[in-house]
């Protein structure tokens, strides 16, 4: 074989593997019918606790609670490259595959359509953590240095009622946990009931981005005159489902995935200290799942976002979802807080809390200023399971 014909093929061969762009695509598939499960035993795909929720607040499990077809799994990944995530609410599934196999996917008889995500390879994104050293602080003799969010969360009288969050079951989406399981000072991690990582099922949620241990701080932390979480007697569910190094549409669909997790859990309350930003011609996932959440009796608690005059971040725009704003130590609504445009005026959130010079607990043990209404999220959180 001449030299010449060998670098022909090659050619040929490369300009083919170019052809071939890598794509995420969200596959929406047409119905159950061969999943395999039945809405008359739960048991089988649901904890007894989601069970007992849904049988309390009067709410049937329906098909959407049905976990997606096996076998209709199977026949898009003998297409596709892999799976990056499903849902049983939505009956959708995530995947890799090239520009060839979304054509055949979409000749599946049980494929209603097939939305194109991203490219397989993303640019990575800059995430900066603010946290700040805290410097010299007031201590209170119970709250220590989170007397201001106790304050800002109204859960003061409750707390003095002896309600601190018992039997209250929190999920927590966040970007990772880092340090939480080193950090028995802070933490009773007897507490944290379940974890899981949705980015990679492989992965340790504690070897992650320490943002949602700076969440979880403001709820669960528990050391007398040092800091008092808002609610450290209620349980826990930690679960990441953000990737911080990307930013595409289907961090949305890790979302909805989380949600659902913490669903099948019968968890009471779930944190979002989460905000997604739209995409042209994409449907908003997390908010349609966060829509069904509520209709399932959870209270999902939601930050607003940092985009002053820009929007709602999703899934804060849910409807039935309790969307937090931030203010700082004088009740002030803060400049970045997210607004709504509602009868030709910009409107602030109805619920807010401490969302400026915010005490935080980070990953390395310490105690940190931070913003954001991420921080804000987690105190009404807190406050919802006092109360409940």
């Amino acid at each position: 074989m001449s030299k010449f014909f060998i670098a022909l093929m090659l050619l040929m061969w490369s300009n083919f593997l170019l052809a071939q762009e890598g794509y995420v695509v969200r596959v929406w598939l047409s119905d159950k019918s061969e999943c395999g499960y039945s809405t008359d035993n739960p048991q089988e795909f649901l904890s007894e606790r989601c069970i007992d929720r849904h049988r309390r607040e009067h709410i049937k499990i329906c098909k959407e609670d049905l976990p997606i077809s096996q076998h209709y799994k199977d026949a898009i990944l003998n297409i596709a490259q892999r799976v990056v995530t499903y849902s049983n609410w939505l009956n959708t599934l995530v995947v890799e595959c090239d520009s060839n196999n979304i054509v055949q996917i979409e000749q599946l008889p049980f494929v209603s359509n097939v939305e194109v995500l991203s490219k397989t390879k993303v640019d990575s994104v800059e995430f900066k953590s603010n946290f700040y050293n805290a410097g010299n602080t007031n201590l209170h003799s119970i709250y220590g240095v989170s007397l201001p969010i106790a304050k800002s969360a109204n859960v003061i009288t409750s707390h003095k009622q002896g309600k601190w969050g018992d039997g209250v079951f929190i999920a927590v989406l966040d970007a990772g946990f880092g340090g939480v399981d080193t950090l028995n000072c802070w933490f009773d991690k007897d507490r944290i009931k379940f974890t899981c990582d949705v980015v990679n099922p492989q992965g340790n949620i504690y070897r992650e981005n320490d943002h949602g241990t700076a969440v979880l701080s403001i709820m669960l932390a528990n050391r007398e005159g040092e800091y008092m979480g808002v609610a450290p007697k209620s349980d826990y569910a930690l679960i990441r489902t953000e990737d911080i190094n990307i930013e595409t549409p289907h961090e949305e669909d890790m979302f909805v995935r989380g949600l659902e997790i913490a669903d099948s859990l019968g968890v009471d309350i779930v944190n979002v200290s989460l905000g997604y930003s739209d995409y042209e011609n994409i449907t908003s996932v997390s908010t349609l799942a966060t829509e069904i959440a509520t209709r399932k009796g959870i209270i999902v608690v939601t930050s607003c976002g940092n985009r002053d005059k820009e929007g709602f971040t999703h899934p804060a725009d849910a409807k039935g979802v309790i969307a937090v704003g931030g203010v700082d130590s004088r009740g002030r609504v803060t400049e970045f807080t997210s607004k709504e445009f509602v009868r030709k005026r910009y409107r602030a959130p109805k619920v807010c809390a401490l969302a400026s010079d915010v005490p935080v607990i980070t990953g390395n043990g310490k105690i940190m200023i931070t913003y954001g209404t991420s921080f804000a999220a987690p105190a009404i959180s807190g406050a919802a399971a006092v109360n409940k």
